[in-house]
């Protein structure tokens, strides 16, 4: 009987969480992961020189791929948004 496999799909989601965690703790802030997804992968908190807690957060959304979609200058990344998430 063939054993269950973990799809590509989900390995280059948690790559991407990791690649943008990273990038968040290098800059001295912190992150928190969202378990039940409501469009939201991470809340990100920033702090000013002092270390205070600044007012606000940033919430973010990720997707991962393996083929990326470049226009004709093959530098920028093309992508299709709704615009309900343009809205929110």
């Amino acid at each position: 009987m063939a054993r269950k496999k973990r799809p590509r799909e989900h390995i280059i989601a948690d790559l991407s969480v990791n690649y943008v965690e990273r990038y968040v703790f290098l800059c001295g802030y912190s992150v928190e992961r969202i378990e039940h997804d409501y469009g939201y992968d991470l809340v990100i908190f920033t702090y000013n020189a002092e270390g205070e807690i600044e007012n606000g957060q940033i919430y973010i959304q990720l997707k991962a791929t393996d083929s990326l979609s470049l226009l004709a200058d093959q530098k920028t990344i093309s992508f299709t948004l709704a615009r309900s998430d343009l809205e929110l």
